[in-house]
């Protein structure tokens, strides 16, 4: 729903609000059937969200794309599994672990629609990047391609392995406000010579929040024979997407 028909419905919808009993252990159950945009206005859920966290007087923490505090029964939760491991020691790291890998790679594909087969869950995302970026079969005079306003972490290990492999760095700066989505893709495009091996592009930006269209510089790059690595970190807590698309 845009922004401007849910301002309009407001008044309606606070009228139609459930009434949700957060004490009883199926109350998780009882919001999935609520509607969305119902509950988002639903001032008793949102203050049981503020209750699953330790909130530190202090200040308020805004850069949760940096460092996510993790919510009460989250972190109860990964104290439980971490004591358990303890205890059961080298048989679970020996049995058990690695279908509990697989159960939970399978879970978070489904979550990020691709295969299972095709994900590898790493600490974070800088470590995902890096790897690609540091592992790639460059040769002196290849030529990377990014964007100014990619994630420092990137930024720092391209200058390595243009140190380390004579690699030709090449950057373009997206615009806050361009026309439509082909000046995006183009201005990729125009980067794009045949010494280039690697495209890095955000599919949503740190910065900014702008969400480039990813799949349009995908086809582009490839129809060039060029290899794209996308940084997707923003995107599974913003919007709705699947890898595999």
């Amino acid at each position: 729903m845009k922004k401007r028909e849910f301002l309009k419905t407001l008044g309606t919808v606070a009228m139609g609000m459930p009434l949700l009993s957060y004490s009883s252990p199926s109350w998780l159950e009882e919001l999935e059937q609520c509607d969305p945009e119902v509950l988002s206005i639903n001032e008793d859920f949102w203050e049981k969200v503020r209750n699953d966290y330790d909130l530190k007087p202090d200040y308020i923490n805004l850069e949760s794309g940096y460092y996510n505090i993790i919510p009460k029964p989250t972190l109860n939760h990964l104290h439980d599994h971490i004591n358990m491991v303890n205890y059961e020691g080298s048989y679970y790291m020996r049995t058990v672990q690695w279908d509990n890998k697989k159960r939970m790679t399978k879970k978070l594909a489904e979550v990020v629609g691709c295969n299972a087969n095709n994900l590898i869950i790493t600490r974070n995302t800088t470590e995902s990047l890096d790897m690609i970026i540091k592992g790639f079969p460059w040769e002196n005079g290849d030529e990377a391609v990014f964007a100014i306003q990619d994630y420092g972490s990137m930024k720092d290990m391209f200058e390595q392995i243009s140190n380390r492999y004579g690699v030709i760095l090449k950057t373009v700066s997206v615009p806050n406000h361009p026309k439509n989505d082909k000046e995006i893709v183009e201005l990729y495009s125009n980067a794009i010579t045949s010494k280039t091996k690697l495209l890095m592009v955000c599919h949503m930006i740190n910065i900014t929040g702008q969400i480039l269209p990813i799949r349009k510089i995908c086809d582009m790059a490839h129809s060039k024979g060029v290899q794209v690595l996308v940084d997707g970190a923003h995107c599974v807590g913003h919007f709705q997407f699947n890898i595999d698309d």
